[in-house]
């Protein structure tokens, strides 16, 4: 829930300015390299752990927090080309996904990711790109730090991670120029995960909604 009021208040302050829109392509932007970085919201997937953390004050009820396979922060670096004078812009990027939970007793739970992607995006309008494309999550690990759980009446504080190993995933979303150099992106992911050590084991559907904002840079 925290990360899909993040992803709507994003979108709405960013539709705001779409009033200044221009397009995506200058003149010095086409057929070069353009660097970009992002930063984004997602939410979806399994939920791999609910946890009960205290109030920050430490008086009232607990609250409950999950981390899940497919929600958490995006922070990505990449680079966008627009194929000549074709109508299409290629884009390869790499990220820092995180789903994570921190709690006042020294409690953090994580689920970090880091994606590669490659995606080919289609310009519908001057300010519209639609496109699709393929996402590998390396080294994706589950990480829990002083998290205290009751067994048989008894409190114990468990540390620990465990690696994942990601499907390939696919990738289909649109984007919005609100100047030539900043985009508003929508997209849904396709994928999921297992345990490395449990190839055969148990799945964890990893399908999430994102929003993100992109800024590009000549």
């Amino acid at each position: 829930m925290r990360h899909f009021r993040a992803m709507v208040a994003c979108a709405l302050s960013l539709a705001a300015a779409s009033c200044w829109a221009d397009g995506f392509d200058t003149a010095s932007s086409r057929n070069s390299w353009r660097p970009f970085v992002g930063l984004g919201f997602t939410s979806g997937g399994d939920t791999l752990l609910k946890v009960n953390l205290v109030p920050q004050g430490g008086s009232g009820p607990t609250y409950r927090e999950d981390v899940s396979s497919g929600g958490g922060i995006d922070l990505r670096f990449g680079f966008s080309r627009r194929l000549g004078e074709l109508p299409l812009t290629l884009q390869l990027a790499g990220a820092y996904h995180n789903d994570q939970v921190n709690g006042i007793e020294g409690e953090k739970i994580r689920f970090r990711r880091m994606p590669i992607e490659a995606t080919l995006l289609w310009h519908a309008t001057d300010r519209t790109r639609i496109g699709f494309g393929v996402r590998k999550a390396t080294r994706p690990t589950f990480k829990l730090d002083n998290v205290k759980f009751t067994v048989d009446g008894q409190q114990v504080t468990v540390s620990g991670k465990a690696d994942l190993k990601a499907s390939t995933g696919f990738i289909v979303e649109a984007e919005y120029a609100l100047t030539p150099s900043w985009g508003l992106k929508g997209r849904y992911v396709f994928e999921s995960y297992r345990y490395r050590d449990d190839p055969q084991g148990e799945k964890f559907e990893a399908n999430h909604l994102g929003v993100m904002s992109l800024w590009y840079f000549d």
